[in-house]
This record gives C-alpha cells, sequence and structure tokens, in this order.
C-alpha cells in the first residue's frame, strides 16, 4: 500500500452497509407481505404480525445503537414498546375489519403496508431517522401499488433509492 492509499478515508463503514442491509431486507420483507396479501389476503395475518415484530426489535436495536440508551433504559423501552403495539393493534383491526365483511379483502395488504409505514416513519421521526426514510419507502412503495399493475419493478426501484439515501445520507450527515 502507498501514502495514498493508507490516507485515503473509507468510502462506506461497516456500519452503514449494515445498516443498508438491515432497511433493504425490512423493506423487502414489507413488499413482500403487501404482495402476499394480493394473493391470499386472510392467510397473511401470521406473516403481517411477525413482520411488526421484526420492525419493532430492529427499531429497539436502532434506539440503541443511535441514541445511546443502554438496553435497560425503560422509559424509551417502554415508549418504543407502546408504539409498535399500537401498529400491530391497527393491523390486527384491519384483519378484522376483513373478516367481518367491512372492509374489501383485496385492501388488506395496501391498508397494512400504510399502517406499518406510518408506523415506521413516526417511529424514525422522533428517534432515528434512517427508520424515517423506511417508512417513507415503504408509503411510496404502497402508493405505487395501488396505481400501477406491474408493481415489482417500482418496488425494486423504491428499495435501490431508499437504500442508496441510507447508505450514503449517514455519510452527508456527518461530514456537516
Amino acid at each position: 500500500m502507498d501514502e495514498a492509499e493508507l490516507n485515503t478515508p473509507n468510502i462506506v463503514s461497516r456500519q452503514h452497509l449494515i445498516e443498508a442491509i438491515v432497511g433493504m431486507t425490512l423493506l423487502v420483507l414489507a413488499f413482500f407481505a403487501i404482495a402476499s396479501s394480493d394473493v391470499s389476503a386472510t392467510g397473511t395475518r401470521t406473516y403481517w404480525s411477525l413482520l411488526i415484530l421484526v420492525f419493532a426489535v430492529t427499531a429497539f436495536a436502532s434506539d440503541r445503537i443511535h441514541t445511546g440508551h443502554s438496553f435497560g433504559h425503560l422509559p424509551s423501552a417502554l415508549t418504543i414498546f407502546l408504539h409498535w403495539l399500537g401498529i400491530f393493534a391497527a393491523i390486527q383491526i384491519v384483519h378484522y375489519l376483513v373478516a367481518t365483511d367491512r372492509m374489501a379483502n383485496a385492501d388488506i395488504g395496501l391498508t397494512n403496508g400504510l399502517v406499518l409505514a406510518l408506523g415506521t416513519y413516526l417511529f424514525g421521526l422522533y428517534s432515528n431517522w434512517r427508520m424515517a426514510v423506511i417508512g417513507f419507502a415503504l408509503a411510496l412503495g404502497t402508493a405505487g401499488v395501488a396505481f400501477i399493475e406491474e408493481f415489482v419493478w417500482f418496488l425494486f426501484i423504491v428499495a435501490v433509492v431508499a437504500i442508496l439515501i441510507l447508505f450514503f445520507g449517514a455519510k452527508l450527515i456527518k461530514s456537516h
């Protein structure tokens, strides 16, 4: 290695890479839930419930990493728990509305996607901007699915843009 290579800062840190991969994974899981609900709305209730748990655990870990709260910091843990419990309850209410024929079966994926997008975005506003980016991308993806028949490409584009923002956004924020 020469002198220039040693003094060149890393373009991407390991933490940024991991955060981008986690963000991409969350988006893929959520987009899969929306698409699956299109095929079998009532059969995806367990998947949506587990997805909320995955988002909640990710939010908790993200909060601990980026806010400096200790693992056992009860006030923030309780806030996070209650936030995601509310999202979980909203998803269960959507399923109840479908089961009692007060809502169309075909709308469950879009409605749940929007509920999850809003919950993720709001969590990001008060805890970690990365979750807000994921929530915004999920909202865009959900809206896109509602208007575009061949939505797989649209979801792919939204996911790529969100990952790029997660990936390079931290670098931009750190440099200012």
